[in-house]
Order: C-alpha cells, then structure tokens, then sequence
C-alpha cells in the first residue's frame, strides 16, 4: 500500500509540473509533440491533436517535448518553440515550477478545509516522551490537568504557557485519573530551542475550517514552507547543515509509504511539501533545469539576440549527465539508508 501510495504521489507531483508547461506551451500557439509521464520507453501512448500522450518506464520524471525547443537551427513553423517571443518562452518554463506551487497551495486548503486541523483543547495528556520530566513525575497518558501550582487551567494553550514560564521551577500537578484527584510535582526542563517543556502531547481532534479561512491559511502555508526552504537550502550550501541530509527519490519514496501508514492527512501534507520542494529546485540556475533555461531567457532578452543554441544545448546536456550522476549517488545513498540497514 505504501508503494502504491509513493508512485501515485510522485506521479501526480511530476504530471502537475509537467502539464504547466503544457498547458502555456498551447496557450501560446507552441506545438507540443509529446507529454510523457516517466522516462526510458513508452509502455503505452495516445497519439490526438498532434501530440503523443505517453506513459514510460521508468516513473521517476516526465517532460514535454516542444516543437524546435531543441534544435540548432531555426523552425520556420510559426508554432515552434524558438519563433515565440522571449516573453512567451518564459511564461512556458516558469509554469511548470507554478503549477507545484500552485498543488501545494490546493492540496493545504484540502487539509484545512476538508480533513481539518488539529486542535487540542482541554489539558489533557495523551502521549509522553520518554526519559522525560513528565514520565519521571508520574503522569500517565489520559490524565486531566485541572490545576497548577493552585492555578485552575482550563485550556491546552494555558497548561503550554504556565510550563514554558516556569523558568525551570518546580511546577505542582493537580491531575484527575479514573476519578480520582492526583498532586503531582513535575520539573519542567528547556528543549533544543531552550524552551521549557515536560515532554507531553495534547489529545487533539480534527477540526475543519471554513473554505475562506482555508484558503488563507493554505495561502499561509505555502509561503511559510517555501520560506521554511529556502532557509534550508542557504544552510546546506553555506555548510550549516550536513549534506546527508539531501534525500532523492528512492528516500521520497520511503517517506511517502510511511506516511500512508499514518493516514490521508500526511500524505496530502507530505505531498505539498514535495511539491514546493521541486518547484523550488527546478527553478534554481542549475544548468538543465528550469531556472537555468530562464537564465538564458533572460540574457536573450538584455542582449536581443539569442545564445548561440549550440552552447545553450552543451550547457544543458552537461547539468544534465551531472544531475543523472549526483541522483545516482543520491539513490544509491538512499537505498543503503532506509533499505539496507
């Protein structure tokens, strides 16, 4: 089930990215040859309105094929990819990076409005970590949390605020257990992020939210992981951050299928942030990528004439056997971690 659920999710990921481009390749009067979901040979096609839509081998990508978007020479078909405009030729790159922010975004206002959110109201206890100062104390899952240090709490929100503000202090526990009423000591200890904390998890219900407020925290969403990202990304070239923690497809896939296990709303989660990670990742100026093609654009744009297309076409093959290489090892690091242990 949980390979199932990783192939359904890549391909979907892949396919959205791929119909962007599609989709303005055609708004623009560009011929497309092929839509092809994966790589390696076709396995089965339907071929209308002059354009092949494939399924291959190997799922691990897709592309759309342009009329003249690769050739040397100039198309003299108006419908080539190299006779429209600069303008028209970046609109067509730049969709297929929208389009995964464009999913993320649908898929956040799905979890929101239609799954719904977790909500922990009461202060009740429902989960402990363990070797923590909640354990140590003596609290048991399903314990209410009515008092502290003779201070009623009514709220989950109250109970976290009452223990992040303890300075580490000693904090008395008025707790009710199958009906009886418990005084239990708990010292509160700061996490990595050096807040204080005792190492317990609320009981929590899905709650769904109104398709505006939805659609505004779905907004939210997308921004604050992008950001959360891009954050990463400045980290791990600036060596902040180890580089074993790159994961490719193979490792995808393994989170994927444990997060089927979980339920729908981590894999709709899941996805959205893989999504944006791709989109992301294909518009960084990475010879071969989206953002590299765009780059080129660009310079066509200032310069008013194009790169000569057989340098263009050099650069692009050479990110290309390079990106092959380093998803090779990445794969291959991949299977060795969550495969063979």
């Amino acid at each position: 089930m949980g390979f199932v659920a990783a192939i359904l999710v890549f391909s979907v990921i892949i396919l959205v990215h791929e119909l962007g481009h599609f989709l303005a390749a055609k708004s623009v009067g560009i011929e497309v040859e092929e839509l092809a979901l994966g790589f390696g040979p076709r396995l089965v096609g339907v071929h209308r309105g002059g354009t092949w839509y494939s399924l291959r081998l190997f799922p691990l990508g897709g592309f759309v094929r342009m009329l003249g978007e690769e050739e040397d020479e100039n198309n003299p078909s108006p419908n080539s990819f190299q006779n429209k405009t600069v303008l028209q030729r970046m609109l067509v790159i730049a969709a297929g990076p929208v389009m995964n922010f464009i999913l993320a975004l649908l898929l956040f206002i799905i979890i929101f409005g239609v799954i719904g959110v977790a909500t922990a109201e009461q202060p009740k206890i429902a989960q402990l970590m363990e070797n923590h100062a909640a354990q140590e104390a003596g609290l048991l899952p399903g314990d209410l949390v009515t008092h502290i240090n003779s201070k009623p709490v009514g709220t989950w929100g109250e109970f976290v605020q009452i223990v992040r503000d303890s300075g580490g202090e000693p904090l008395e526990f008025v707790v009710e257990r199958a009906g009886e009423r418990l005084e239990i000591t708990v010292i509160p200890r700061p996490n990595a992020e050096g807040i204080f904390a005792i190492g317990v998890f609320p009981e929590v219900k899905l709650q769904r939210l109104p398709i505006l407020t939805s659609i505004r925290y779905g907004f939210r969403q997308t921004i604050h992981v992008t950001g959360a990202i891009l954050v990463n990304l400045y980290q791990l070239v600036t060596r902040q951050l180890p580089a074993d923690d790159i994961t490719g497809p193979i490792g995808i896939f393994y989170y994927v299928g444990q997060a089927a296990k979980q339920g729908l709303f981590d894999v709709l989660f899941l996805a959205a942030l893989i999504s944006i990670n791709l989109g992301l990742f294909n518009l960084l100026p990475i010879p071969a990528l989206d953002g590299s093609k765009l780059v080129f654009l660009g310079f066509e744009a200032i310069r008013r004439r194009p790169v000569d297309p057989q340098k263009e076409n050099l650069v692009h093959l050479v990110g290309f056997v390079l990106l092959i290489s380093l998803m090779v090892l990445v794969m291959y690091r991949d299977i060795v971690r969550y495969f063979i242990k």
